[in-house]
């Protein structure tokens, strides 16, 4: 009778995966695997097709060095909120490059009906948590309401393709009725929509590299904890290190959660975040390179 009860408590976490739900590290890292792939679908959630058509994608994207991506489908996860689920995921296998964390991770919960992006610290100025959300809502969760969870996850890194790789992607509704702007007002929209942002990203970039004992823009993250969780906000705490003086600098901030946003939870703007390296193996395996995430992104439900 003993051995009965071992041998059932044994085969739990063999069942729990066998139903489609994992916990993080019951996940196949099929890049550890096979260097050319890079989703994860253990369910058959998505297509063949759709599957060879997101590893081409994000192959042209990090033979470019433009990012690492990896994608996740499966039914259900082991415990509770899907954002901290894909932060350890993601950090484990370690996406996106060590020495500018330009990992982008997707994870889709079909039983709970959402997807989550989260990004490194180096992706967040081109893909910042408003875009990460107008990409599911307006490329991803129409088809996801349809059932269509293939259409809807090629369309979605099809728009985080397009917009890594420089082109336009439209990210709005309808064009409205109305005579054409003048060239004034137009050059007015395009330095208050681009240029002062962008002028304010790069100032933001600077003060967070620049060290306040030698003054110099090499302050290099090191690691950074989350020190408080509320409803509304994350409080995580950041530490750098100077590469000139090895000044160590520690800097507090709260990210917002975008749960009023549409569904889901989300982070704030941030640099970097916690992170396990990358793994290797095999004669075409291959591995990420050591990425880490912290709490950009955005998640939807439908």
């Amino acid at each position: 009778m003993k051995r009965f009860f071992l041998l059932c408590l044994l085969c739990v976490p063999y069942l729990a995966v066998q139903a489609g739900t994992y916990r993080a590290e019951d996940i196949p890292n099929v890049q550890r695997a096979d260097r050319t792939r890079y989703v994860s679908n253990p369910d058959g959630i998505l297509s063949d097709e759709a599957v060879a058509r997101i590893d081409r994608l994000c192959a042209a994207l990090r033979d470019r060095a433009v990012a690492q991506v990896a994608v996740v489908a499966v039914d259900d996860i082991a415990g509770g909120d899907v954002f901290d689920f894909a932060i350890d995921l993601f950090s484990a296998w370690g996406v996106g490059q060590a020495r500018n964390d330009n990992g982008l991770g997707i994870l889709l919960v079909k039983d709970r009906r959402e997807i989550r992006f989260v990004t490194g610290g180096g992706l967040e100025g081109v893909l910042p948590d408003a875009i990460c959300k107008r990409i599911q809502l307006k490329y991803m969760l129409p088809a996801f309401r349809e059932g269509d969870y293939s259409l809807g996850m090629v369309q979605g890194v099809e728009a985080v393709s397009q917009l890594l790789e420089g082109s336009e992607l439209d990210l709005g509704g309808t064009d409205t009725a109305g005579d054409e702007l003048p060239a004034w007002a137009v050059f007015l929209i395009v330095t208050g929509f681009v240029v002062v942002p962008m002028g304010v990203i790069l100032l933001g970039y600077y003060a967070r590299k620049r060290c306040p004992k030698c003054h110099k823009l090499t302050l290099r993250q090191q690691s950074s904890d989350i020190l408080k969780v509320t409803h509304n906000y994350r409080l995580v705490e950041y530490t750098y290190v100077c590469s000139n003086c090895g000044a160590v600098v520690k800097r507090q901030a709260k990210n917002l959660r975008d749960d009023n946003f549409g569904g889901g939870t989300g982070g704030g703007m941030i640099i970097g975040g916690r992170g396990f390296g990358g793994f290797g193996g095999g004669s075409r395996g291959g591995g990420f390179g050591g990425g880490s995430f912290g709490g950009g992104g955005a998640g939807s439900r439908w």
